[in-house]
């Protein structure tokens, strides 16, 4: 790993990157010449990025897989898109780009359109451009096309040949989406996919923790395909006020154009340390932090000669999205608190009539949080004779800490559903008020967690007679 020579004052280094071999060629300069006539100059660090990553081997690049980590407001945006104005020169080439989501997609591709028809030299080498919704694309005179993938593994990019993929935003999505994209490129001798984004998070930026895992592994491997390149902090322990830790992990700070030095002071100064490290200093927070149950702590709970019984209480959770649903359970058995995943699967279709079945069989009450997105069932099950305990939002940070305390307690067991394991594994907190809940909207899917909490909290808070079941078959 080199350093990278920014300006007089100070040499900053990515704390992890690929170096590349002084006596290799690269198409490092081609991309710099695009990037004038797109109206910018490279910095540094893009620089950098662009000797290595398209460096040559007997006419062949050295690397199909480029990834690019740095903070917010760096450049990643303008050096996708001389990337991707490179690869149109190319007569007959192909390039698609993702971000987060269509829509997020479809709003850079239309900053990348604008760039290029600005361009006066660009501009002539533009036929058409297709602004048709589930269709966007540009057509060059050369007959080379750049458009957009929905970033699916179901539909991204299948049945289609390319010679640059860009994945923006990768900290966003699920390692699935390599499995349709990665064979776009497989009948390509210079076919590269680019993965670029900022710091993710340790249990839900699957992708990213990947390919960041492979890059740190594969920095000293010679026969290795992919260049890696992170720029943060160069030692684990820092002072995040220290201005010269902003200089390491900030590429362009400080330079004209660049990250302006008093807009980090200004965000030091107002931002939590860990929104201010992981957005501007490019540093992901430790699995440990993140993780409010430990796998472990968890997995020596499981009792199998424990099972619900009296005292039964139901509870049902929603995705944010709707395409995902629990109904959980709970009760009162020999001082401990079991709690069970009832049923659990994709979308809400199912849920009502299942939800209605269980909760009559058993004549057991179903705790709902009235302000998340199963609230929209409360009046449907009233209907249906069924006894609805509503919690507030407060009441869920009750449950949330009363069931983490119980887990440390040891007064929670569980059969070591599959479902639940992983919700446990996923879960982080967000603040609510002086207390924290689980935080739906950073996981994949922790529906079946919620219910269980909520129908634990049933069980503990709800002073009233319950219903009494002696055994029970779901």
């Amino acid at each position: 790993m080199g350093e990278l020579e920014l300006d007089h004052r100070v040499h900053v280094a990515p704390r992890w990157g690929t170096d590349r071999d002084p006596a290799s060629q690269t198409d490092g300069e081609v991309l710099r010449r695009v990037a004038r006539l797109m109206g910018f100059e490279l910095f540094p660090w893009q620089a950098h990025v662009a000797d290595v990553s398209l460096e040559k081997q007997d006419g062949r690049y050295r690397y199909r897989t480029v990834c690019t980590q740095v903070g917010r407001q760096n450049g990643k945006s303008k050096l996708i898109s001389a990337r991707i104005a490179m690869e149109a020169m190319k007569p007959g080439h192909h390039i698609a780009y993702t971000a987060q989501d269509r829509n997020m997609a479809r709003a850079k591709w239309e900053e990348h359109v604008e760039i290029l028809e600005s361009a006066p030299r660009l501009r002539k080498k533009i036929k058409r451009v297709s602004r048709v919704n589930g269709s966007e694309k540009i057509f060059f005179t050369n007959g080379s096309s750049y458009g957009i993938i929905t970033p699916n593994a179901s539909k991204g990019g299948r049945g289609t040949s390319l010679d640059l993929v860009v994945i923006d935003e990768a900290l966003t999505h699920k390692l699935e989406l390599i499995s349709a994209l990665q064979p776009t490129l497989g009948t390509k001798e210079n076919g590269q996919l680019w993965i670029v984004s900022n710091a993710g998070h340790p249990i839900h930026s699957e992708l990213l923790m990947h390919y960041r895992n492979l890059g740190h592994a594969h920095l000293q491997d010679p026969s290795s395909d992919l260049a890696w390149f992170e720029w943060s902090p160069l030692v684990d322990a820092f002072d995040y006020m220290d201005e010269e830790v902003w200089y390491q992990a900030i590429p362009s700070l400080d330079l004209e154009f660049g990250v302006k030095l008093r807009a980090v002071r200004e965000a030091a100064n107002t931002n939590s340390p860990e929104i201010f490290t992981r957005e501007w200093l490019n540093v992901w927070p430790a699995r440990e932090a993140v993780q409010v149950v430990a796998p472990d702590l968890w997995d020596s709970l499981v009792r199998t000669d424990i099972t619900i019984g009296e005292r039964m209480m139901l509870s049902v959770d929603i995705s944010v999205e709707r395409h995902k649903a629990a109904i959980g359970a709970s009760a009162l058995v020999r001082g401990l608190t079991p709690v069970e995943v009832v049923d659990a699967r994709d979308g809400t279709q199912w849920l009502l009539p299942r939800l209605i079945e269980i909760a009559k069989r058993w004549k057991a009450p179903v705790v709902i949080d009235g302000g998340s997105p199963a609230g929209s069932l409360i009046g449907e099950l009233e209907n249906a004779g069924i006894k609805v305990i509503t919690v507030s939002m407060r009441d869920y940070g009750k449950a949330c800490g009363s069931f983490y305390d119980a887990v440390n307690a040891r007064t929670i067991c569980h059969l070591d559903d599959p479902l639940l394991r992983a919700a446990i594994t996923e879960a982080s907190k967000r603040p609510l008020g002086d207390a924290w809940a689980w935080n739906r909207r950073n996981a994949s899917n922790i529906t079946p967690l919620v219910a269980v909490t909520l129908a634990r909290y049933g069980v503990t808070n709800t002073p009233e007679e319950k219903p009494i079941v002696r055994s029970r078959v779901f």
